[in-house]
């Protein structure tokens, strides 16, 4: 009975270190699910923005929703693992593709493409993204300083401001905005 009991606890101990990454300087994965907004002045559900053929994040435009990966990267600053606040990328699932701004070195609005991932270990300025846990599980792109939180320009009404013709999802925060959260499919209308 006592061998059948410590290799329960061997067991045990083996699949909840699998969970919980190893002192290592690579990202590694947090939270997973769907990059979304919360539009409109009494949101009740969350709304996945959509990925189109050019890999461009859009909104409204009708684009397949696409599954993410929020990674936090140790080597950079600020993580508080022990309040779920991490800096860190957000990768696509199943892929080494990273959520990217194009444009991080210009001016608002800056725009969301996805390409491939730069370092694992320190990620590019476009590809360096905040998870806060303090407003209710929060994403924001950490910006050109790196102490930004920028997040999706919205109107006002609170819903995402797109550009016109393609519906890419514009980023800024000169005026309003909001941020993006990563939720399961269950909370997403």
């Amino acid at each position: 009975m006592q061998l059948s009991v410590s290799l329960l606890a061997l067991f045990a101990a083996a699949a909840s270190s699998a969970a919980v990454p190893r002192a290592s300087s690579k990202c590694y994965t947090v939270h997973k699910g769907y990059l979304a907004t919360f539009p409109g002045d009494n949101p009740t559900k969350w709304i996945a923005v959509g990925l189109n053929k050019k890999n461009q994040v859009t909104y409204g435009a009708g684009d397949p929703r696409f599954k993410v990966e929020y990674q936090s990267c140790p080597k950079l600053p600020d993580q508080k693992a022990s309040i779920d606040m991490y800096e860190g990328r957000i990768i696509v699932s199943g892929t080494n593709n990273c959520l990217t701004v194009t444009n991080p070195n210009g001016s608002e609005p800056f725009f969301l493409t996805v390409k491939k991932c730069g370092s694992n270990v320190i990620p590019p300025a476009s590809q360096q993204w905040e998870w806060g846990n303090d407003f209710g599980a929060v994403v924001f792109w950490r910006g050109k300083s790196k102490n930004d939180e920028i997040g999706y320009t919205i109107d006002d009404h609170s819903n995402p401001v797109t550009e016109s013709g393609t519906h890419r999802i514009e980023l800024g925060c000169s005026n309003s905005c909001s941020s993006f959260g990563i939720k399961p499919k269950s909370k997403l209308s």
